[in-house]
């Protein structure tokens, strides 16, 4: 039910939905995702091993890891997509495919601002350490062109809030960034949807917060043809 419900999310030119296996790596829920069309988001170097063991074709997979796995050069080889998460693992996945082309790169950012009840879900913003930070914009463009890099996505990590509004905010900062990497095609807007656990708490609406996020990017077609 939650994967249609994601499958359902709101947009303006196409939808890919990832789910984070570090929630439940349990082989039997990674292929009943895998038939019902989910790809997935790995964290580490071991997820995307036992992604593929379970069945999950390569391609399919996305490693967004805060260390860069020593075994990256076979990761690679295996078909996966990458987001390069801090400046080292871009100089990392230059050295290893300078002059790369394709769908296989991604750089990941924190754009400044996440969405989250606490500083733990909140992973966007000046307290987290997830991603290269966004006025380190020109120090990422020096690595492409050192590398002769041409990245296909990019990719931020809000947090776990349901505020609509911080969506809207946080959707228009990272088209922001894309703007700034002429070969970006995609955006990769992660985030663990709140779920509520108590009563009293309330869960995210992906029908709800998915409409501002359709209306930046139908704002950001609009000014880029």
């Amino acid at each position: 039910r939650q994967a249609r419900a994601a499958l359902a999310f709101p947009n303006a030119h196409g939808v890919t939905v990832r789910f984070a296996m570090k929630a439940l790596p349990n082989a039997a829920v990674l292929q009943t995702f895998d038939r019902l069309g989910l790809h997935i988001d790995a964290s580490s170097g071991y997820e995307v091993r036992r992604a593929v063991a379970a069945g999950v074709a390569a391609e399919k997979i996305s490693l967004s890891s805060q260390e860069c796995p020593d075994d990256l050069d076979e990761l690679l080889a295996l078909g996966i997509k990458f987001n390069a998460c801090s400046l080292r693992q871009l100089t990392r996945y230059g050295e290893l495919r300078p002059g790369a082309r394709g769908e296989q790169l991604g750089v990941r950012f924190n754009p400044g601002l996440g969405s989250g009840g606490t500083g733990k879900t909140n992973v966007g913003g000046p307290s987290s350490s997830f991603g290269i930070w966004h006025e380190a914009m020109p120090e990422v463009q020096e690595i492409l062109s050192k590398f002769d890099l041409e990245p296909a996505r990019v990719h931020t990590h809000i947090g776990s809030g349901s505020d609509p509004a911080v969506w809207q905010r946080v959707s228009g900062l990272s088209l922001d960034l894309c703007e700034k990497i002429p070969s970006v095609s995609v955006l990769n807007l992660g985030g663990g949807y709140k779920v509520g656990r108590m009563a009293t708490e309330g869960s995210t609406d992906l029908a709800v917060v998915g409409v501002p996020v359709k209306e930046a990017f139908e704002a950001f077609s609009a000014r880029k043809p």
